[in-house]
């Protein structure tokens, strides 16, 4: 028959005889546990799952479906145990990890932190949450392909109208001719940061003194300017939250892993790298 020469059903013959050749050689190893419970608790649960997915409830039918695929997945999942197939596999492994880590990061999510902690923070971090000075200005853009002394002399004509309120034109360029609310960081992106720099110093209202950047000369009508600030904690106080607990659960878990490489006896071969087991300092 055709059946027979299929691999599928030689698969499961060898799988077949090879389970029967564990228990018959470990005689005990499915005899033990071989209780399950479905608790009143646990029926709800899979009843709660249920309705999260179909957003409704089960019906009789389908909930004694749930308790039926519960109880085969606890004894597959017993079964493999007994095997021993959950050995040195890199996927079962990994997701074990991932729960143990799991229990670090639950730990940052249960704490709730104080006002005085989050203030404490702030100060600590100011750089993390300091905004940017905001720009507005004019400009007028001069391109340094002149030799020294032309372009000198070009600076110094239109800085010479400048002072008269003569209107001036720069050269051609696809640099933007004013800027709007501009912070320090879309200025340095354009700019360079040698540039915004001179910006903090600048009069308002006033043409200033030609500029340097890494793209040519400038003159400067600075018209509104709002320097960096730090804001107050009430201000950002969500921000400022989510840092704090990221840099926490950061820091139990080093802590965790810490401690637990503390705890065994690690040898590795031909000494190619240690382990860090020192526990990083605490959050500020």
């Amino acid at each position: 028959m055709q059946i027979i020469k299929e691999p599928l059903l030689h698969f499961l013959l060898i799988g077949t005889c090879l389970f029967c050749l564990y228990v018959w050689l470990n005689p005990g190893a499915f005899n033990s546990e071989n209780r399950i419970e479905v608790d009143t608790g646990r029926i709800n649960a899979l009843a709660a799952q249920f309705k999260k997915t179909w957003s409704r409830d089960p019906t009789h039918k389908e909930l004694q479906g749930l308790v039926e695929d519960f109880v085969v997945e606890e004894i597959y999942y017993r079964e493999a145990l007994a095997m021993g197939i959950d050995k040195d596999d890199p996927v079962i492994r990994r997701r074990l990890r991932q729960k143990m880590e799991f229990f670090s990061d639950n730990a940052a999510e249960m704490i709730q932190p104080q006002d005085d902690e989050l203030a404490k923070y702030l100060k600590a971090h100011a750089d993390k949450f300091t905004q940017d000075a905001v720009y507005s200005f004019e400009q007028i853009y001069i391109s340094p392909d002149l030799p020294p002394v032309q372009l000198q002399e070009k600076v110094d004509k239109i800085q010479f109208k400048l002072s008269s309120n003569e209107i001036v034109s720069g050269d051609q360029t696809m640099l933007p001719l004013s800027f709007t609310d501009a912070t320090e960081y879309d200025i340095n992106r354009i700019l360079g940061e040698k540039f915004t720099k001179q910006l903090s110093d600048l009069a308002l209202n006033e043409w200033s003194q030609p500029l340097q950047s890494g793209l040519g000369i400038h003159f400067v009508k600075l018209t509104q300017r709002t320097l960096s600030i730090l804001p107050d904690l009430a201000d950002i106080r969500p921000l400022v939250e989510r840092e704090w607990r990221y840099d926490t659960e950061q820091k139990i878990k080093s802590s965790v892993r810490a401690k637990l490489l503390m705890d065994y006896d690690i040898a590795v071969a031909n000494s190619l790298y240690s382990l860090q087991t020192t526990p990083q300092e605490q959050v500020q």
